[in-house]
């Protein structure tokens, strides 16, 4: 049985702590970008951008926490990803602080502290779990 359980293990990091980090490395090169803007086609107001790339990761956080410890309470998992979304959301802006043309906003803070909201209750629609 340990060869299964290591198994468990690379399926756990590969599914579940591979996806988010790429996804927090894909945040991190954005907000690296003195004009972000010019990556889409069309026109995305800030805001929206902040709850649209947040909610990616509150979903694929949720996925992560309750994957780690199913036993936990869905309110208990919202305030771990809410919790993480805006720590993760401050650095962020800290990070936007020291690229040209960009600024810390507390504004888009609370949009992704919303987008990672979102981004969990989303998962949680998807997955089947109604609790809350």
């Amino acid at each position: 049985m340990p060869a299964l359980d290591k198994w468990r293990q690379k399926q756990f990091l590969l599914f579940h702590v591979v996806p988010l980090l790429l996804y927090c490395m894909l945040i991190f090169w954005l907000s690296a970008q003195s004009d972000p803007g010019r990556l889409t086609p069309f026109a995305v107001p800030d805001k929206i951008a902040h709850l649209l790339e947040y909610a990616g990761f509150g979903f694929l956080l949720m996925r992560l926490l309750v994957y780690f410890k199913p036993e936990r309470d869905v309110v208990q998992h919202l305030i771990w990803v809410l919790s993480f979304t805006l720590l993760y959301g401050l650095s962020d802006e800290i990070h936007q602080y020291f690229v040209p043309r960009r600024e810390f906003s507390w504004m888009d803070l609370l949009a992704d502290g919303a987008g990672g909201y979102l981004g969990a209750r989303l998962w949680m629609l998807f997955s089947g779990e109604r609790k809350l």
